[in-house]
């Protein structure tokens, strides 16, 4: 919301009162003529209007505009929108009486409210929600279609998505064809003689299209936060682009000047408009992640962030929010805004940003996202009596030790319990179906300040519960692009290469003894899709999911599959340098178990693909890491997982959490089995992030004690 480029000019803003907006009557005008209009105050339900949804672009890059005989300088992007809006109504555009009025009323933030006062602004940012959900329609703005390119592969995506979704399990059906080859779309002139003619065929006309639905969503438009509550609370909304008409000087009244644009000379032209509708986009994305993750995740699309807009927004039968407010922050926290407090202001307008007959929190853009941020975690903690929020924390790099005060010089010191929802966020939420604890305690204590005044301690918070385990081995961090199984060439050029017979090294050494190991490859494969869901169990808002038997059909296919990659590779070339075969793992999982065991999971696979569990294991999975704790136990958690981190239960979180110890007094900390009447360990810690050990949640059992586990009180910085 807030330009630092912007020109201040007095006389252009009066004062608004209550409930009060200010509405652009944008005239009507040639290309190359100059933005005119004027600013009308009014309530939002008076007089309709139209909302632009629209990237600011770089503050830099402006163009000047006249409102109300005075000059206002306006992003680059912001004057392209006013350009391409006023000529016409849109096209196709449900509204026809538009077509008999002689100027546009249109809602933009940059121009229709006064940045540079700050009392205006958290006032304003407060009646966003009713702005876009009053607006007869919203007009999201993709910006020009830039060259030859451009405008191929922005009409291209349109009717692709728009046919696919004519016959969507087909159109994957085919798409799956891209998995035979190695990142074609990365580079198009690679070598294609392995497939047959007609696999080539389909291959490259697939290419051509999803080459197109990557470029569409890479459009910066679906990556910033605002328009989150702009699309979602929207009566109708429209993306809309159109070809860069060519600069006047360069073209002819005749039309098109090579390759520079179209001409906007004659009286009668008018923009030739792409339109695609939000809700079809938001069907096609929904789609691609719950049934084609491994397509999404093989081509490098981010058709994902489009999804994560559409989750935020979803809703029951019974027509309540399917979202609370926490959820949609984590959805959202991969898109960019240029404040980083707007990470939660611009979500205001979500149905569940009221708790306890309040907003959850207030604009306020006087303190620092630090402040901010953990003012909602305290709030939410302290009026719920659970820690849902805690579990949302996926720390970018590794928390500090230290016992912070505050400083106001510091925009993102907060404590290591709060989400800093401003890091980059490639997780899903922990949503496992058996909880580890209870979820609500009235004991949870929040002690320090936070007003953020300097030198006042953060806040820690001090919790009850038990200690799991030690961690004692972690793997490296999983990457979406590892999970497919194609060929041995795709295979070697992975980040983590026969990942899953890497992880296995980790959680069954070849010299660990004893234990059944169908059950700990069992509890690995539990961990990696979150559990799995029976038809009474509520669904996961992390991917597909299966039931138990299913899943383990499907996990067996998989097993299997890669096993017999590996022992193929043994005798084919493939196009590898088989001297240069480090990348190959010692075993695959199959061969170091049991004969029993290799017995029960090719029964298993039996009449099944390995489909299933890697379209469920997908989202879950990303960027998270396996570890094995000190007694054996299997577990994924967060991507800053260390040696010695805790594994703890805690009451009030239905998830398990990582902690790291800080004071030495704790260190030596060996886990054993907890006898009766024994004292409450005190650990200081930091908190890592949320975890989950299959073999240690059970359904019914949220105390510690049922499985030995150490008493513990924790007080984490």
């Amino acid at each position: 919301m807030n330009d630092p480029d912007r020109r201040f000019v007095p006389i252009l803003y009066r004062p608004l009162t209550a409930k009060l907006i200010r509405v652009f009557e944008l005239d009507a005008g040639n290309f190359s003529d100059r933005i005119v209009g004027r600013l009308v105050p009014q309530t939002i339900d008076a007089e309709p209007f139209e909302a632009i949804s629209y990237v600011w672009g770089d503050p830099r890059r402006r163009r000047d505009i006249t409102i109300d005989g005075v000059t206002l300088s306006v992003t680059q992007n912001l004057h392209g929108a006013l350009t391409a809006f006023r000529h016409r109504p849109v096209v196709g555009s449900s509204d026809e009486s538009d077509a008999r009025r002689p100027v546009r009323r249109l809602w933009a933030d940059a121009i229709c409210i006064n940045q540079e006062d700050l009392q205006e602004r958290t006032s304003q940012v407060v009646l966003m929600s009713s702005i876009y959900a009053g607006a007869s329609r919203v007009l999201s703005w993709l910006g020009w279609e830039e060259g030859r390119e451009g405008r191929r592969h922005m009409q291209d995506a349109i009717r692709f998505i728009n046919a696919f979704m004519g016959d969507a399990e087909a159109g994957l059906r085919d798409a799956r064809v891209l998995l035979l080859h190695d990142d074609y779309l990365a580079d198009p002139t690679k070598d294609l003689a392995h497939l047959s003619e007609d696999d080539r065929r389909q291959f490259q006309e697939q290419a051509r299209k999803w080459e197109a639905v990557k470029f569409f969503f890479e459009i910066e438009y679906f990556h910033r936060g605002w328009i989150v509550q702009e699309l979602g609370l929207a009566r109708e909304a429209l993306l809309i682009t159109t070809p860069k008409p060519a600069d006047d000087s360069a073209i002819t009244d005749e039309g098109i000047s090579a390759g520079q644009g179209v001409s906007p000379k004659k009286k009668d032209w008018a923009f030739e408009v792409d339109i695609i509708d939000w809700p079809l986009v938001g069907r096609f994305v929904e789609f691609l992640d719950y049934s084609g993750a491994s397509l999404v995740t093989h081509l490098g699309l981010v058709s994902w962030v489009a999804h994560h807009i559409l989750m935020v927004w979803a809703i029951n039968k019974d027509g309540t929010p399917d979202c609370d407010f926490l959820t949609a922050m984590h959805w959202t926290r991969i898109l960019r805004v240029t404040d980083p407090r707007d990470r939660v202001f611009s979500l205001l307008g979500h149905p569940m940003a009221v708790l306890g007959g309040e907003l959850v929190i207030r604009p306020d853009y006087t303190r620092t996202r630090g402040v901010i941020y953990t003012r909602l975690a305290v709030n939410f903690i302290q009026k719920t009596k659970n820690l849902y929020i805690v579990s949302l924390v996926d720390h970018e790099d590794d928390p500090s030790l230290e016992q912070w005060d505050w400083d106001s010089q510091h925009e993102a010191r907060m404590p290591s319990w709060v989400p800093d929802w401003h890091s980059i966020n490639r997780t899903t939420p922990v949503d496992y179906p058996i909880a580890a604890a209870a979820t609500e305690d009235d004991e949870i204590i929040i002690e320090g300040g936070i007003d953020g005044e300097d030198g006042q301690m953060v806040p820690h918070l001090l919790l009850r519960g038990w200690i799991v385990d030690e961690i004692s081995a972690v793997s490296r961090r999983m990457e979406t692009t590892d999970f497919p199984i194609t060929h041995l060439a795709r295979e070697r050029t992975k980040q983590n290469p026969f990942w899953l017979d890497r992880v296995w090294e980790l959680v069954s050494p070849a010299e660990q003894e004893g234990g059944d190991p169908l059950d700990v490859l069992e509890s690995l494969s539990l961990a990696l899709p979150l559990g799995t869901r029976e038809k009474d169990d509520a669904a996961s808002k992390a991917g597909l999911n299966q039931p138990l038997e299913e899943h383990h059909r499907s996990f067996a296919a998989y097993v299997l599959q890669y096993h017999e990659l590996l022992h193929g590779s043994l005798s084919s070339t493939d196009g590898v340098n088989q001297d240069d075969n480090s990348y190959l793992p010692a075993r695959s999982v199959l061969d170091s178990l049991p004969v029993e065991a290799q017995d029960e999971l090719r029964r298993r696979a039996k009449g099944t693909t390995a489909g299933g569990f890697l379209e469920c294991m997908t989202w879950p999975s990303m960027c998270r890491i396996v570890y094995r704790t000190a007694t054996g136990l299997v577990g994924m958690g967060s991507r800053v997982t260390r040696l010695g981190d805790l594994v703890c239960r805690v009451k009030g979180s239905a998830v398990l959490m990582t902690v790291r110890r800080v004071d030495e007094s704790s260190a030596n900390v060996v886990v054993e089995t907890a006898t009766e009447n024994q004292a409450a360990m005190s650990i200081r810690c930091a908190h890592i992030g949320p975890t989950v050990v299959p073999a240690r949640m059970m359904r019914g059992v949220i105390d510690g004690a049922e499985f030995g586990e150490k008493t513990a009180n924790f007080r984490i910085i």
